[in-house]
């Protein structure tokens, strides 16, 4: 038999109170209506004490009977809004923690059961929802609602990653989303494929290592055509999934926010609130990108031109200085996002997160991408020529030499430099990174330990302290013994259960009502309510796909073993992500998503990118392999040579300070180039874009396994509804016909067969939510059940509450 409170006995969610001492009267009149609400709702809670004076977990059951009204009443809805009604049949495992299900719950997965329960709680109530949720003013007391993980599953996913290095697909996708749901399902399915996919890349990636020809046009015109392809086949493979897991059209029947259901604004009012929040998302860019082209600049001439004193430590001063500016300008650039976003008053989730992530992402994008921009087309051609102007602006001509040094007045183009940093950028950072996320969750579960320990060694002090203070009790005068006890009895005594008495207190209660597997539970429910949250929409996880699939496409020319790297990185990165999932975060909440959402554009939006960015590079970097005789490069500028391309005019101009017509001339000549470049690679990535999308719909979506049945289904629906209509059609034909009769006639005719069918089907239809909420109690699990009535019948959150009162 499972434990009393193990997560097969039913405990779906659990919401997390924070008591307001200096208001405790109104939080006893908010928590009692917690409860009610809850209760009126059909769902069974009851409160245990927390870690602490001020924190009560309300442990929170959905009876199976209301489960079944829940799943009932989503069926309708998306069969309303044109959703498959079930899901395509597939292979269905259970784990261990599983097996006890009944079978009429076989088809209902955990992560269903807890998104059911979880909407249902959390959503307004113009959703059919409690509107029980944090983010509402009128639930102030709660901190959070979350749910449980389920150890057995995590240790298996787990020991399963670890015990194969090299697979990308250890666990079968089905059993991820049946304990996650739909949105982490696929976010493993997109970085399983997409670290399938890299393996092209890094194919020849290390071929042309190999061979010693970064800046190539074949690589970098290879690279470009994986892109389109890869983004062209996610969009199909994404449409599939979502066929595959009945969730195609999900956005039609999204929840509302809650934060937005009290305060509506028109779809005109929204827009223009998204035009406005525009000027100042550019000005946050460019004080980014001007912050980060300053630090870059002193970094080049803090390393390459001063030699005066304190050249060592001079030397660190653009890395301090981007360790302190940078990040608290993209944290503070974040909350305002966020804070526009919620200006916004988006309808939906979906339409929220998507304009957070599209603001997010041009700082992202700036951070990551900004310093190999500069270095490739501002520091390599025109390096020392700015250098030389600027000391000129600030009047250092006579002083230039001294500080310039010699090997730096001519020309010198060093094409390592983008190399050093595409390498730390893909293989250091990344390195990293990992760490991080691994290490520093323990870290602070170090640091919480021994501060806690440090608290709870002053607290025995003090105790100590009171102890010494307080009278000892003597013999009296005339007993034998008092002699004996003077030199006997210490005068400081302690406990050797004084530490625990704060922790017993608390706990006192469940103790002695239920055995000790609820302790058990109760202490993990209390651990995981520390966790931090997993973000539903996964942003941070898709942000660092997003941001190496642009090091990829957009950077790789430079350094053709970046491919290889990313995918040695995402083989580590999948089983991180795991191990943090189970072990460093709440268990997610469970959503209904078709799609990666605003990811799939921007990963479209780098395609197009790579298209451009290549040309510029190769044009500008590639090494001429056929020259003539004047020696003359073909591509703009020569890395290994000299040449007379408008580049290095324009940069000795610049050096010299002179402004001419020729090098009017010059300068006309390369923005023409460019703009030729960057005009023709658009047009051909739209082009080869439009044939490959084509293409590739023809090859995987016509005449797919999951389109076929998603047919299929559909087809089946209609024919089951037209029958519905032609059986409600001879019903009204028949009572016309009977009005028409005589009484006797009347009395004596049969029923007709199809209209006995439709009653018996109406006799065996799930009661709507008012009849099952007004006798919630009847739809309770009974005493049979795993869960035990003496649990749910007692509550600790109001006798904790009333304590706290007397107290005060």
């Amino acid at each position: 038999m499972p434990g009393i409170l193990d997560v097969d006995a039913g405990v779906d969610v659990i919401i997390s109170v924070l008591i307001r001492k200096e208001d405790i009267l109104q939080t006893q009149e908010d928590y009692a209506l917690l409860l009610k609400t809850l209760h009126n709702g059909g769902l069974r809670a009851v409160g245990r004490r927390g870690e602490s004076d001020e924190k009560i977990l309300v442990f929170v059951s959905c009876p199976e009977a209301f489960l079944q009204f829940l799943v009932h009443k989503e069926r309708e809805t998306d069969f309303l809004s044109g959703l498959p009604v079930t899901p395509i049949p597939g292979k269905n495992n259970f784990s261990p923690s599983e097996r006890n299900i009944s079978p009429s719950e076989r088809d209902l997965s955990p992560s269903e059961r807890i998104r059911l329960v979880h909407s249902y709680i959390t959503s307004a109530h113009p959703d059919g929802g409690l509107g029980i949720h944090p983010d509402i003013p009128r639930w102030g007391l709660i901190e959070s609602v979350f749910c449980l993980h389920d150890r057995v599953f995590n240790d298996l996913w787990i020991h399963a990653w670890a015990s194969n290095w090299l697979s990308t697909a250890s666990v079968p996708q089905d059993q991820i989303r049946a304990h996650f749901g739909d949105a982490f399902a696929l976010y493993f399915i997109f970085i399983q494929s997409y670290t399938r996919a890299l393996a092209v890349p890094a194919a020849f990636g290390v071929v042309f290592w190999v061979i010693g020809a970064p800046y190539s046009p074949t690589y970098s015109l290879l690279t470009s055509v994986w892109a389109i392809g890869f983004v062209e086949w996610w969009r199909i493979k994404e449409r599939r999934v979502a066929l595959k897991y009945g969730v195609r059209g999900a956005t039609k029947v999204e929840k509302t926010r809650v934060q937005n259901i009290y305060r509506d604004v028109s779809a005109w009012k929204r827009e223009i609130r998204i035009l406005a929040s525009v000027p100042v998302i550019l000005g946050f860019a460019a004080l980014l990108a001007v912050l980060m082209t300053g630090i870059f600049f002193l970094e080049e001439f803090c390393e390459h031109f001063y030699t005066g004193p304190g050249q060592t430590y001079i030397s660190y001063t653009p890395t301090i200085l981007y360790a302190i500016l940078v990040p608290h300008l993209i944290s503070f650039f974040q909350s305002c996002a966020e804070r526009f976003a919620s200006w916004e008053n988006h309808t939906h989730h979906s339409t929220h997160d998507a304009s957070v992530t599209l603001k997010t992402f041009i700082f992202t994008a700036l951070v990551a991408y900004l310093s190999l921009t500069l270095t490739a087309l501002v520091y390599v051609p025109f390096g020392d020529a700015m250098v030389k102007i600027a000391m000129e602006w600030f009047g250092a001509n006579g002083s230039f030499d001294s500080i310039l040094s010699e090997g730096r007045a001519e020309l010198k183009l060093d094409r390592s430099r983008l190399e050093e940093q595409m390498f730390a950028y893909t293989v250091t950072n990344q390195i990293v990174d990992s760490v991080t996320e691994i290490g520093w969750p323990y870290a602070i579960k170090v640091w919480h330990s021994i501060s806690g320990s440090i608290r709870q060694k002053e607290n025995n002090n003090l105790l100590t302290d009171d102890l010494c203070e307080s009278p000892i009790m003597e013999s009296p005068p005339d007993s034998p013994i008092s002699g004996l006890m003077e030199s006997t009895v210490p005068k400081t005594p302690r406990s050797p259960f004084a530490n625990a008495f704060a922790h017993l207190r608390s706990f006192s209660t469940s103790l002695t009502l239920q055995p000790s597997a609820e302790d058990s539970h109760l202490s993990r429910a209390l651990y995981e309510s520390t966790l931090p949250s997993t973000p539903s929409n996964l942003s941070t996880d898709y942000s660092e796909m997003v941001i190496q699939f642009g090091y990829v496409v957009l950077w790789s020319t430079i350094f053709p073993l970046a491919p290889l790297f990313a995918l040695f990185n995402n083989i580590l990165e999948m089983r991180k992500d795991a191990f943090r999932i189970a072990n460093h975060e709440r268990r997610p909440i469970p959503e209904r998503t078709e799609s990666i959402g605003p990811w799939l554009n921007v990963l479209e939006f780098l395609g197009w990118g790579s298209a451009v960015v290549n040309a510029v590079l190769v044009g500008l970097f590639c090494p001429n392999s056929h020259t003539d005789e004047g020696g003359k490069c073909g591509y703009l500028f020569d890395l290994t040579r000299d040449t007379g391309t408008p580049i290095e005019t324009i940069s000795l101009a610049l050096s010299d300070a002179v402004w001419d017509s020729a090098d009017v001339a010059a300068w006309r000549e390369l923005g023409l180039t460019v703009m030729i470049l960057v005009l023709g690679a658009s047009q051909a990535w739209v082009v080869v874009r439009s044939l490959m999308r084509h293409i590739i719909e023809k090859v995987m979506w016509e005449g797919s396994a999951e389109v076929e049945q998603w047919r299929k289904e559909v087809k089946k629906v209609k024919e089951v509804f037209l029958d519905g209509l032609s059986d409600e059609g001879i019903s009204e034909e028949r009572k016309v016909e009977g009005k028409n009769s005589t009484a006797d006639d009347a009395h004596t005719e049969e029923k007709p067969k199809s209209i006995r069918k439709r009653s018996k089907r109406k006799r065996k239809s799930i009661p709507a939510r008012s009849e099952m909420c007004s006798q919630p109690g009847s739809y309770l699990p009974s005493e049979s059940s795993d869960l035990t009535v003496t649990f749910w019948e007692y509550d600790e959150g109001l006798e904790e509450i009333r304590r706290l009162r007397k107290e005060e």
